[in-house]
């Protein structure tokens, strides 16, 4: 061994040991400070080096990082030889960890989420947008960053070692996430559990008697939803028929229609108003999700006589079952009878010029230019107004409270469960996302009323 300088502040062993099978970039070094005691580190090699991402910290997206010891002397030649030592017996420890983990793992979520993705995303879809639609959400389900849940340590375990313990920590990862966005992670938190129960279902081909373990509550976070009132409503489509010139009120022909005044280097021109007044009108009278706006096509909707205007969704949310929508209100058939005038016979209803996914379009090119189309309108007629992180959602939310006020009738019973139905939702989701803040404004406004009535409101009243 050579002779080792005692004013540097790290030695790299090779140097000075010329014998001997350890790791060839194996250093000691002074730490500094009161301490005179020698450490060593090494990285093993990349191709070698048997921890998780090659050793390599932020979940294998930062940089690689050694492995690092006390020698427990301030002799260096002595913190040289225990040096050698010690890196032989880390590096085999960590072999060690190594096969016990690829073991583990043989029966981890990562096996099954192999075996259970393949068969989901072999299986039909309604159509080429759902397949898409459905594989992206799943696949986000299992490796989006941070949250995804091949990047939590558990989904390397074995999955019969897979404890409550894990998911709570799992669930306090997904809270904090959705703090930050000023929800409590309600429904990603089901969604994530649904996902993971269908992972550890898959299991069971291995492990037959496997137990899943209970999940943390999810307790829902109930708010008030953004709605416009009648007063706004009118004043919004009265601010979209000025837009547009008043052609919505004209009886417009297809030909018509396209005469209209256009360009897609500006997005507000009259025809696209005009498309922003019609889906519009249609969430109005048939309560359609955003995402159905850009599949809606002119033969989905007929005249069933007597003013009765129906919708079939064939296309609907996942693989969910076909059925009619119906209008709720009485003046759909005079729309309806304009809208379809000025539409073709067949195809898409909403800015039929724009290519959809399945042509070669952008996926939600038709949801976004409603979305701002409709910001526009409300930054002029209703400048206080918020519309949400989800415009068009504000517009459904509108549809149901203002539907539900005016006909109270349908709070109940089989009334309730059936325009449930006929919205594509629950009687629970209206009870508490409408009916429930409408009764007790009600009741707010009921009682205040009764006091002003009766001449109570001047006995020991507090002076404002």
């Amino acid at each position: 061994m050579n002779t080792i300088p005692n004013d540097r502040q790290k030695l790299r062993v090779a140097d000075f040991v010329k014998v001997g099978n350890f790791p060839s970039n194996l250093s000691i070094y002074w730490r500094g400070g009161k301490s005179k005691k020698i450490y060593s580190h090494y990285l093993p090699d990349v191709d070698e080096d048997p921890r998780p991402h090659q050793g390599r910290c932020k979940e294998g997206k930062g940089k690689r990082l050694y492995r690092e010891s006390s020698m427990g002397t301030d002799n260096p030649r002595e913190a040289m030889t225990n040096a050698i030592t010690w890196a032989k017996k880390d590096f085999k420890e960590l072999q060690g960890e190594w096969t016990d983990t690829q073991m583990k793992r043989e029966y981890s979520l990562h096996k099954y989420w192999e075996n259970w993705s393949f068969r989901e995303f072999e299986k039909p879809r309604r159509n080429l947008q759902a397949e898409r639609k459905f594989k992206r959400d799943t696949q986000l389900k299992w490796d989006a960053d941070d949250w995804g849940v091949r990047h939590q340590p558990w989904s390397l375990k074995s999955v019969d070692e897979i404890t409550f313990a894990d998911f709570q920590d799992y669930f306090s990862l997904l809270e904090k996430r959705a703090r930050k966005k000023g929800t409590n992670g309600s429904g990603m938190k089901e969604q994530q559990k649904t996902f993971i129960r269908s992972l550890m279902k898959a299991a069971r081909i291995d492990f037959p008697h496997l137990q899943i373990p209970e999940f943390p509550a999810a307790s829902r976070q109930t708010k008030q939803v953004i709605h416009l009132n009648h007063q706004q409503w009118d004043l919004l489509l009265r601010t979209i028929k000025e837009a547009c010139d008043f052609a919505v009120n004209k009886e417009l022909t297809e030909k018509d229609y396209k005469s209209l005044e256009w360009t897609q280097f500006n997005r507000e021109n009259q025809r696209n108003w005009v498309d922003l007044y019609d889906a519009l009108l249609l969430e109005w009278f048939f309560h359609l999700r955003s995402e159905d706006m850009y599949r809606l096509k002119s033969e989905w909707f007929h005249d069933a006589g007597d003013g009765e205007y129906e919708c079939k969704l064939e296309e609907t949310k996942g693989n969910r079952p076909i059925h009619i929508t119906r209008s709720f209100r009485p003046d759909a058939d005079r729309f309806m009878a304009r809208m379809k005038l000025r539409r073709p016979k067949k195809g898409y209803l909403i800015f039929p010029e724009m290519p959809r996914p399945e042509e070669g379009g952008a996926e939600n090119k038709v949801r976004n230019t409603l979305n701002f189309l409709l910001k526009k309108a409300v930054a002029k007629c209703l400048p206080d107004f918020d519309l949400g992180l989800k415009p068009w959602t504000t517009i459904r939310h509108t549809a149901f409270r203002l539907m539900l006020e005016d006909d109270p009738s349908l709070w109940v019973g089989h009334k309730l469960r059936d325009f449930a139905i006929n919205g594509h939702t629950s009687p629970d989701q209206l009870q508490t996302t409408y009916i429930t803040p409408i009764q007790s404004e009600k009741t707010a406004k009921e009682t205040r009323e009764t006091i002003r009535s009766k001449g109570w409101s001047t006995k020991g009243r507090v002076k404002v």
